[in-house]
């Protein structure tokens, strides 16, 4: 079986690439229709912040997306003639496009990666102590691409990107906003976990929509950049397919999330939201087995924050639940 040229996989990359810029468009509408619409329903105000990220996310992953048609164009109509046909233009990677296509990349990971910290943050009570680590990851990504996107535009004609200084500050980035991604996904999930293990039996599905958010939203990114980084490290052609299906990834990672929350799919959506109610219905626990017959909760009105519910960023303060007894 012949090996993947460059132009192939570039091709491919392409195709893909379009196929989740769709995929993305979709959930972008539909991630601004649900919190602008939320004043109709809800009297929750939209979220600002979330509404400018996404809008942020969207031009430059757009952008990205328009840049790599247009190489496409350059390579197959412009270049096709040339004495190694698209693959040597595709090679040049000191190509103007390429370079801006590169900064492009480098910024709407930048900010999915930032904005991933924060959702730590608001998780984690506000907690500073929690995002220094995911803080210093992105530092680190935005020094590495600005030096690749340096790199890239300073390549000599002909020189092999796999190792050239370009490619070293590359591989750089690949492996922080990876180590980002882990992290912070890692720690939501153990926090999420933690604050609903006691309440087992009364908010244990109620917690599964969160997890599910979280696991899915990163496991679309992380699937993605495990294979070009070792694309990258085996200096294989395939990096540039699954490269190209970052970008847009970036994107539905972080639409999901908001469209996912904003229609319910959440712990504040299932778990009764009433204060000072005592439930006194059997309920079962865990296991199935053993019936409690009196349950007290006292939940004070949740509200969003960014995105996820302000009692995860509480500790639970506002939920006092007792097993047998009333307050």
């Amino acid at each position: 079986m012949a090996a993947l040229t460059l132009a192939e996989a570039e091709m491919i990359g392409i195709l893909l690439h379009s196929a989740l810029y769709g995929i993305f468009l979709v959930l972008f509408v539909g991630s601004l229709y649900i919190p602008l619409s939320r004043p109709r329903r809800q009297s929750t105000p939209p979220n600002r912040f979330l509404i400018s990220v996404t809008i942020v996310l969207f031009v430059l992953i757009t952008v990205h997306w328009v840049l790599q048609l247009l190489r496409l164009i350059d390579a197959f109509i412009y270049h096709a003639n040339d004495d190694e046909g698209p693959s040597k233009y595709y090679a040049d990677g000191a190509q103007r496009k390429n370079v801006v296509k590169t900064a492009f990349y480098v910024a709407q990971t930048f900010t999915g990666d930032c904005t991933m910290a924060y959702r730590l943050y608001i998780v984690w009570g506000r907690n500073w102590k929690i995002v220094v680590l995911p803080a210093l990851l992105s530092t680190g990504l935005l020094v590495a691409g600005s030096g690749a996107t340096y790199s890239f535009a300073h390549l000599t004609p002909g020189e092999n990107i796999f190792v050239s200084s370009a490619g070293h500050w590359v591989l750089t980035v690949f492996a922080t906003t990876l180590c980002t991604n882990v992290t912070v996904t890692s720690l939501i999930a153990y926090r999420v976990w933690s604050i609903h293990r006691p309440m087992k039996g009364v908010a244990q599905q109620s917690s599964m929509p969160v997890i599910q958010v979280i696991l899915e939203s990163a496991a679309i990114y992380t699937v993605c950049l495990i294979p070009t980084l070792a694309g990258y490290l085996g200096k294989e052609n395939y990096q540039f397919i699954t490269l190209d299906a970052t970008s847009p990834a970036i994107g539905i990672a972080f639409a999901l999330i908001i469209v996912r929350v904003g229609l319910g799919m959440s712990t504040e959506k299932t778990t009764q939201m009433v204060n000072g109610r005592t439930f006194r219905s059997p309920i079962t626990s865990a296991s199935g087995s053993e019936p409690l017959h009196g349950v007290t909760i006292k939940i004070t009105k949740s509200s969003d924050v960014h995105g996820f519910p302000q009692h995860f960023g509480d500790e639970m303060a506002s939920k006092d639940y007792k097993r047998g007894e009333s307050l």
